[in-house]
């Protein structure tokens, strides 16, 4: 079995601990980039804090499991300390054959992904994501449990798509965008901006 460590430490690292095992793989440890205190050797697996990981079993390599875009920080140093990024894929998923996964993703149960479509390093596509052909998602991205995304979409590095959004077909979602729990994307959404509701509309004061 394939051994790999999880970026995180919190309740998701078990969700993603849980899709590694289905898909064939063993997770080593977690390692814990915010709060040293959550660090735990004692824990099974073991909770590495960031500064001391690099001693444990230096060779293994490493998957997110931050269900943020803010994990892109800690992923990167990691990576810059000489690990390497590997993509997870639930074997429940169906992935293009023509669709490209780069490394560092991971791909949740029954996710689709269309034909021509590139999902960018280190993203999270959580449960029952769709994404539809020739659609681009950037790089540290994260789409919520349920988000529908359309064919002929780009969405930019590090943007959030909420569970159970809506982004029709040949729109833009710029770099850093926040789309709601539920939204609705009829119009292109430009970056650092959050937009809710249907049509989703940016949130005032954003």
């Amino acid at each position: 079995m394939n051994r790999v460590l999880v970026v995180g430490a919190g309740r998701f690292a078990e969700e993603v601990a849980d899709v590694a095992a289905d898909a064939g793989w063993e997770v080593a440890g977690w390692i814990e980039g915010l709060d040293e205190v959550r660090a735990d050797a004692a824990h099974h697996p073991p909770i590495l804090w960031v500064e001391r990981q690099a001693a444990f079993e230096p060779a293994l390599p490493i998957v997110p499991a931050i269900g943020s875009p803010r994990r892109r920080a800690l992923v990167e140093r990691l990576v810059s300390e000489g690990r390497q990024l590997v993509s997870i894929i639930h074997p429940s998923a169906v992935v293009a054959a023509s669709a490209l996964i780069e490394a560092g993703c991971l791909i949740c149960p029954n996710v689709v992904v269309g034909a021509r479509t590139r999902v960018g390093l280190g993203t999270i596509v959580n449960r029952g994501v769709l994404i539809g052909h020739h659609t681009s998602v950037g790089r540290h991205a994260f789409l919520g449990p349920g988000a529908n995304v359309a064919g002929g979409v780009t969405i930019g590095d590090e943007a959030y798509v909420g569970m159970g959004a809506i982004v029709r077909d040949d729109r833009q979602v710029g770099a850093r965008a926040t789309i709601g729990a539920g939204a609705v994307v009829v119009s292109d959404v430009p970056a650092d901006v959050t937009v809710i509701g249907f049509p989703a509309k940016p949130m005032e004061g954003r």
